[in-house]
């Protein structure tokens, strides 16, 4: 058949998930376009695993399975463990029961939305911290220059955000940017 989800389990197709199946390894622009929800794909005949599987981890995010692993370790393994793009990822022999494959595969999709979560959760408290820092610094800027107490500096700096209509970050900015332009 030329459709290689046509050698998928059923039960892995039934997901909804897109998966896609390559047999040889695919262009870094193809693996950027694909919209899909795992990666599955055949270690035969493909060079440096480790790499490629970085690779698919720094250019898609997304989970990968490959099927007919090698008995020994690929090179540079552990040096790429220790890689940031790292992806959620599995090897199983090509002749494992099609039970395990879908076992797996949900276990990947699964590892993979967490990870997702985790760092979306993450961008969002540090970009919560950048941004109290800035008001608190800008509160301190009108705490020293007017002599207000911290809670009427904070009062006028959300006033005035709200009077504009812009975020409070944006307001504390401003005010840092004016008043560093002013010494």
């Amino acid at each position: 058949s030329s459709n290689p989800e046509a050698h998928l389990p059923r039960s892995l197709v039934e997901t909804g998930w897109t998966i896609r199946m390559q047999l040889e390894w695919p262009s870094d622009d193809w693996l950027k376009q694909q919209e899909a929800d795992l990666f599955v794909l055949r270690v035969a005949g493909i060079d440096h695993v480790a790499e490629r599987t970085r690779t698919l981890g720094r250019l898609t995010g997304l989970p990968v399975l490959w099927i007919g692993g090698q008995e020994q370790e690929p090179d540079n393994l552990w040096f790429h463990f220790n890689s940031e793009d790292w992806p959620t990822w599995a090897v199983l022999p090509h002749d494992v029961p099609r039970w395990q494959v879908v076992a797996v595969c949900r276990g990947l999709v699964m590892a993979a939305e967490r990870v997702r979560e985790a760092k979306r959760e993450a961008a969002e408290a540090i970009r919560k911290l950048e941004d109290r820092k800035i008001i608190e610094r800008a509160k301190g800027i009108l705490m020293d220059r007017f002599d207000l107490s911290e809670s009427v500096a904070y009062k006028r700096l959300r006033d005035t955000a709200m009077r504009q209509r812009k975020p409070l970050r944006e307001i504390a900015q401003s005010l840092i940017e004016f008043t560093s332009n002013d010494s």
